[in-house]
C-alpha cells in the first residue's frame, strides 16, 4: 500500500462519492497540486502550463498477475485510451510522418499493422510477462490489440522513421550520499515531452505476483515504466538520446525498464541487465541508483552501451552522450531539424540545460531537496523560461512532469506540469 501526503482538497463525502462512481475498484487518491509560491508583481509572469495538463493527479494501484494488472490499468484508463485514439490523427508526430497525399485513416491503418509487425514477436519473446500486461490493457480498455501495439510506439514517436519530429527531452540529476545533507542518495528528473502528450501521464504502483513491487511514472497506454523505483529502492530515470543505430529488434525500452525493476535489487544488477537486454524503440541515457548509495549512468542505444560513473558524487543527464564510445554512434553535433517551420540544431537545448545545471551546482558541496527543486524550476540566468531552460516552456514541448526519488526511504515525490507552478505530492512504499 502506498501512503500519500498532501493537502486535503476534497471532503470525505466527495471522495467517497467519487469512489462509488468509479467503475474500477482499484485503490486511488485524488491529489490537487497547488502552486507553491505566489509571485510578486515585480517578477515576470510565468507561462501557463502545457495545454491539457490537469491539476489533479490520480495514483493508480494494480496487483496480481501481469495480465490482471493490465486489465486493471486498461479499465482505469479506458476513457483516456479511447480519447487518445480519437486524437491520434491530430497529433503532430503522426501528421509529420504521414505522406502528404495519403489519407489519414489509411495511414493510421498502415501504422497499426506496422506496429504489430515490429513489436509483437519481440515483446512476446523477450518480455513475455509485459506482453501479458499489454494484452490485459487491450482487454480492460476495450481497444483492439493492434491499437494497443500502436500506442506503445508513442514512446519513440519523436525518433520514428525519417520524420523530423525529433525533440530533446528531459533533465535528470543524481547525488551520492556524500553529496546530500541527509547522507542519502537523491535522484531528480524533469520529464519534457510534446505538449500534446500532457494528458497521457500516469503515476502508478504495480504489485506483480512473485516479483518486486514498482512505483513510478509512465504514460497511460504503456505497459512499461519511464521513471520509477522498486520496493528495494532501485531507481531509474530515462532520458531520450539520438543515434544512427539501426535496431535489430524493437521491444520498447520502457518494457525492459519495467522488467529490470521487477527483477533486480541493486545498481550493479540493473546495469548488467540493461546492457545485455534486448531493446529497441529509443536511444537513451539511464540514470540508475540504489539504496546502497551506488549510482551510474548507462548510455545506451539499440546495439551499444557504455557505463558512466559519477563525478564528485553527482551525475547530470540531458539528451546527449558524454562518453567517447557512445558519441561515435550519436547523430552529428550540428544536426538540424525543422518543426512547424522553425529550424533549429537538435542538441542545442540539451547542451544548454547541461551547462546550466553544472553552473547551478558549481561550488555546492552538499545538496538537499530545496537545492534540487530550485534547479528543476530554473529559467536560466535571465529568468526567461524557454525551450532551452531546465524548467521548459515552449509551444511544442514543455516539462510535463517532475519527480524526486529517495531510494533509502523508498519514497518518490511527483508533480504534473511545470515545477515552477506546482507542488510535489509524496508516495511511500508501505
Amino acid at each position: 500500500m502506498v501512503r500519500t501526503h498532501t493537502q486535503k482538497e476534497r471532503t470525505t463525502g466527495d471522495r467517497n462519492q467519487a469512489r462509488r462512481n468509479d467503475p474500477n475498484p482499484l485503490a486511488w487518491k485524488d491529489i490537487t497540486l497547488q502552486r507553491r509560491h505566489s509571485r510578486s508583481d515585480d517578477e515576470m509572469s510565468l507561462p501557463t502550463r502545457a495545454p491539457g495538463i490537469s491539476s489533479t493527479m490520480k495514483l493508480q494501484v494494480f496487483s496480481g498477475t501481469h495480465h490482471d494488472m493490465g486489465i486493471q490499468q486498461g479499465k482505469a484508463n479506458r476513457e483516456l485510451l479511447h480519447r487518445i485514439l480519437e486524437q491520434a490523427p491530430k497529433l503532430e508526430a503522426v501528421k509529420d510522418m504521414k505522406p502528404r497525399m495519403l489519407p489519414t485513416a489509411l495511414f493510421l491503418s498502415i501504422a497499426k499493422r506496422r506496429a504489430i509487425q515490429l513489436l509483437e514477436n519481440d515483446i512476446a519473446e523477450y518480455y513475455p510477462e509485459q506482453a501479458k500486461r499489454l494484452r490485459g490493457i487491450s482487454e480492460g480498455s476495450r481497444i483492439g490489440i493492434g491499437w494497443a501495439y500502436f500506442m506503445q510506439a508513442m514512446e519513440f514517436l519523436p525518433s520514428f522513421g525519417p520524420s523530423d519530429y525529433k525533440l530533446q527531452a528531459c533533465t535528470a540529476m543524481g547525488f551520492s550520499p556524500n553529496r546530500s545533507t541527509t547522507r542519502e542518495t537523491i535522484v531528480a528528473k524533469n520529464f519534457d515531452y510534446p505538449n500534446e502528450f500532457a494528458t497521457f501521464q500516469l503515476t502508478c504502483e504495480s504489485k506483480p505476483d512473485k516479483r518486486y513491487r514498482t512505483l513510478g511514472c509512465t504514460m497511460a497506454p504503456l505497459a512499461g515504466m519511464l521513471d520509477g523505483m522498486n520496493e528495494h529502492g532501485l531507481t531509474v530515470t530515462y532520458n531520450l538520446a539520438f543515434t544512427t543505430d539501426t535496431p535489430e529488434n524493437h521491444a520498447p525500452l520502457s518494457m525492459a525498464l519495467q522488467e529490470m525493476l521487477e527483477t533486480c535489487k541493486t545498481t550493479e544488477q540493473a546495469v548488467k541487465f540493461m546492457t545485455e537486454a534486448k531493446r529497441g524503440g529509443h536511444d537513451a541515457l539511464l540514470l540508475i541508483a540504489d539504496s546502497e548509495g551506488t549510482m551510474k549512468t548507462v548510455e545506451i542505444s539499440s546495439n551499444h552501451a557504455e557505463t558512466r560513473e559519477p563525478i564528485n558524487g553527482q551525475i547530470i543527464n540531458t539528451n546527449h552522450y558524454q562518453t567517447a564510445k557512445m558519441q561515435k554512434h550519436e547523430i552529428p553535433h550540428n544536426a538540424m531539424v525543422v518543426m512547424r517551420g522553425n529550424r533549429f540544431r537538435l542538441r542545442e537545448s540539451s547542451e544548454h540545460r547541461l551547462v546550466r545545471a553544472q553552473e547551478l551546482l558549481q561550488g555546492t558541496s552538499e545538496v538537499n531537496e530545496e537545492t534540487m527543486v530550485r534547479i528543476l524550476r530554473d529559467h536560466g540566468k535571465e529568468n526567461r523560461p524557454s525551450d532551452l531552460t531546465i524548467c521548459r516552456h515552449h509551444q511544442i514541448s514543455s516539462t510535463l512532469r517532475s519527480v524526486l526519488f529517495y531510494p533509502d526511504r523508498k519514497t518518490i515525490k511527483v508533480l504534473y506540469g511545470n515545477p515552477c507552478q506546482s507542488e510535489y505530492a509524496e508516495f511511500i512504499f508501505g
